[in-house]
């Protein structure tokens, strides 16, 4: 949660929702009515990151216990509350996107979209993402357009 928590406020905004009981497995509730615009904006903020780190998380986290504790994991995997589909697709992003070439300013679908893509190619798209504020719905759809084959090489990810 480390994304999360680096947000100037997050951790006492934490703590405040914990301490309050204002957040659990059933949902947020907030007994506020006036909450101010402010921490509401940064309310957002949080739950966005920690979404956006979870499945990247979860993903490491199945590819470690895997790695670690073999068949035996899959107990431990019950407790994520998951589809077998879901926790499927956060090991392929995981383990197809190294974390050195995951970038924090995109999102963890943006990483889905380039996950096919051997590294040198990731690397490229995800920096044009990046550079050019695509969403991941458009580095999508240009990842399935006919002038991407000509515009990366496919050997070496360079752009042509």
């Amino acid at each position: 949660m480390a994304v999360a928590v680096r947000e100037p406020g997050a951790l006492e905004l934490l703590s405040e929702l914990e301490q309050a009981g204002a957040i659990s497995v059933i949902g947020l509730h907030l007994a506020e009515p006036d909450l101010p615009y402010p921490k509401f904006e940064a309310l957002c903020g949080l739950l966005g990151k920690m979404n956006q780190a979870v499945k990247f998380a979860i993903g490491d986290a199945i590819v470690l216990g895997e790695q670690l504790y073999g068949e035996r994991a899959y107990q431990a995997f019950e407790s994520l509350c998951l589809s077998e589909q879901g926790m499927q697709e956060y090991v392929r992003v995981s383990k197809a996107v190294a974390r050195s070439r995951r970038r924090k300013d995109l999102s963890w679908s943006h990483h889905r979209a380039v996950a096919a893509l051997e590294p040198p190619e990731q690397k490229v798209w995800l920096k044009k993402a990046s550079e050019e504020r695509l969403s991941h719905h458009a580095l999508r759809d240009a990842l399935r357009s006919p002038e991407k084959a000509r515009s990366v090489c496919n050997c070496c990810g360079k752009t042509l």
